[in-house]
């Protein structure tokens, strides 16, 4: 599955003037300058993905040892990783899961379906999708504006920063889904391109 993953990036690399920024033949230059943005959000929110799975694995490992060996704890450890860093991470992971359709698939349609039932189902399955997304990004929202108490443990940091990751991964999604279900290039590859490129020689 990996392989088969990274043999069609590469080959999608490989055609040119994919990943410039001129505009595609007949596509809206407005429409090519928000994929950018959202290209840009996407990288950032992997990112930081990543930097709050690392943070949230050194928080662990270290109040596990402080308590079997010392027999103590630091306070804010625990809430810190259960409440802020494991529900940004989560929620961001799932936003670039939709975006690179990573997340499990039932194709219970049989092969001698009409052709138009898989393509409606698609369009049905971004529909759904936007939304989820939809409902993140104003829940989400709303959420943030209604919070007003602060994290027990670390009082300088507001509740409210538990949430934070939820509309914005709403979002990401809305702006994916919204995309498919229109037709449009969202350059799927971007993520992989950016990642597979650091420390190739220049």
């Amino acid at each position: 599955m990996t392989s088969t993953r990274i043999e069609t990036v590469k080959k999608e690399l490989d055609k040119p003037n994919i990943f410039d920024n001129k505009p595609c033949e007949g596509e809206n230059p407005g429409i090519m300058k928000i994929r950018k943005i959202f290209n840009v959000i996407y990288f950032i929110s992997a990112v930081l993905a990543c930097i709050f799975l690392a943070f949230q694995l050194v928080i662990i490992s270290v109040n596990v040892i402080m308590r079997y060996f010392f027999a103590s704890g630091i306070s804010w450890m625990e809430e810190i990783s259960k409440d802020v860093l494991m529900t940004a991470f989560t929620f961001l992971s799932m936003a670039i899961g939709v975006k690179l359709d990573l997340h499990i698939n039932v194709n219970i349609i049989p092969k001698r379906a009409p052709p138009w039932v898989s393509p409606a189902l698609l369009k049905l399955k971004y529909l759904i999708l936007a939304m989820i997304g939809f409902v993140l990004l104003y829940f989400g929202t709303s959420l943030l504006f209604m919070i007003k108490a602060r994290i027990a443990s670390i009082p300088i940091l507001p509740a409210a920063l538990q949430f934070i990751a939820i509309p914005l991964a709403g979002l990401l999604i809305l702006y994916d889904s919204i995309m498919s279900l229109l037709g449009l290039e969202k350059e799927d590859t971007y993520l992989d391109r950016k990642f597979m490129s650091v420390g190739e020689k220049k």
